[in-house]
């Protein structure tokens, strides 16, 4: 049996699934950055010792959600370039997808376990099951054949 030479559907919708994450990591990274305020109140409200503290130095030991937002949208170029390759049969683009997908998952169990907001979380939800859908899709057998010819 030959390679196929066009893009199979898993393919095709993994891609869809990529350029989703993109899309909802764009704006949760614009979210994050508008609602830094919320998010520090978060970070103070859920620890006591922290409540105790002047809100100042209490604000010095909050993560740095604005630097952190800048480096994922650095690193989201790199992933739309895997997302433009994936369906040219680009293997380099597939790892990439497994690659951040994967840290996608881990890092939003992650975050699960820190303060956040309502509406990141729910966004993280997506970005979780969408980094599920991609990974599942990019392992089938007909995507394993595409990416093999």
């Amino acid at each position: 049996m030959s390679a196929p030479t066009t893009t199979p559907p898993a393919v095709r919708n993994a891609t869809l699934a990529v350029w989703a994450i993109l899309a909802l990591v764009v704006l949760r990274v614009i979210l994050t950055i508008a609602m830094s305020d919320a998010l520090l109140d978060a970070w103070i409200d859920s620890s006591e010792g922290r409540q105790a503290l002047p809100r100042e130095l209490a604000a010095e030991t909050a993560p740095a959600y604005t630097g952190v937002a800048i480096v994922v949208l650095v690193i989201c170029v790199v992933l739309a370039l895997a997302a433009a390759n994936l369906s040219k049969g680009a293997r380099w683009a597939r790892v990439l997808v497994y690659v951040f997908a994967s840290l996608n998952i881990v890092g939003i169990v992650l975050s699960f376990l820190a303060p956040s907001l309502i509406v990141l979380m729910v966004i993280n939800a997506l970005v979780l099951l969408l980094s599920v859908g991609a990974i599942v899709l990019l392992s089938t057998g007909e995507s394993n054949r595409f990416f093999a010819r």
